[in-house]
């Protein structure tokens, strides 16, 4: 039977076999569309995770460059640079989950604050979109289209194929409405279920949000883990007392659609 990395590697390649080559092999960055564009963003795994017993899944949104390719290393085929970028990811993941806490508020303090020493939690760190654009938001690139189209199969992959028992998406208000495309949760291409909040606990709906993914993981969305405000913290906070805790979510009146 194929390890949990090599199905990942068989999946990202199945998927980024349509992808035209050179958003991968650098080799059109010379022209304006393509200057910006970040390397590929990979999730891998480890047996840490697979191994917990309790996996959690955290989805942000793409910051970073992520440059898979350098002067030293310039690409050779897809197969090596999938397991390049997967590498690269899990080297940043291991470090930054035991670095010092940042000054204020981020999203690897969450990771740090949901990976405690005395919990057998496994943290896989995955993203909403696999390229980052300027060095951020992808959202304004000509190309979004077809990169959302991109992202969403490979998060599925990864979400088949790691097995989380908690989602929490964190990839903030400003891509709500792709993450409510690549997962709807309402209509008949629904794929979420048990829509509930936290109202009742003083939480508003757009600070914390629940729902099950194909009718099995519990997910919750909040914003994005450097949001500042007292409502965000509060209500990060509280998610991680549900699941450190191993509360299970209470039934509640369906909230209708979510603000974010």
């Amino acid at each position: 039977m194929e390890s949990k990395q090599q199905q990942l590697i068989t999946a990202y390649r199945q998927t980024l076999s349509a992808l035209p080559l050179h958003w991968l092999d650098r080799s059109r960055e010379h022209e304006a569309d393509f200057k910006h564009l970040s390397g590929l963003f990979l999730p891998g795994t480890s047996p840490l995770f697979e191994q917990a017993a309790k996996r959690i899944m955290v989805v942000g949104r793409e910051t970073r460059r992520w440059d898979v390719l350098t002067a030293g290393k310039p690409f050779i085929d897809l197969d090596e640079y999938i397991q390049r970028a997967m590498a690269i990811q899990q080297r940043h993941l291991a470090k930054y989950i035991q670095d010092k806490a940042d000054r204020g508020a981020s999203f690897f303090n969450f990771l740090r604050e949901l990976h405690q020493a005395d919990q057998p939690i496994g943290i896989a760190w995955a993203n909403l979109f696999s390229f980052a654009w300027q060095k951020g938001s992808p959202m304004r690139w000509r190309h979004f289209e077809d990169l959302a189209k991109v992202s969403k199969r490979l998060l599925e992959a990864q979400i088949t194929i790691l097995r989380p028992d908690i989602i929490v998406f964190a990839n903030g208000a400003s891509s709500a409405h792709i993450r409510q495309q690549f997962f709807p949760h309402k209509g008949e291409h629904s794929v979420c279920n048990d829509l509930g909040d936290y109202r009742a606990q003083g939480i508003p709906v757009n600070q914390l949000w629940r729902f099950r993914l194909h009718g099995s993981i519990q997910c919750y969305r909040i914003q994005h883990p450097s949001s500042l405000s007292a409502g965000s913290r509060a209500a990060r906070r509280f998610l991680l007392e549900q699941i450190l805790l191993g509360n299970q979510p209470n039934d509640q009146t369906d909230p209708g659609p979510p603000h974010s």
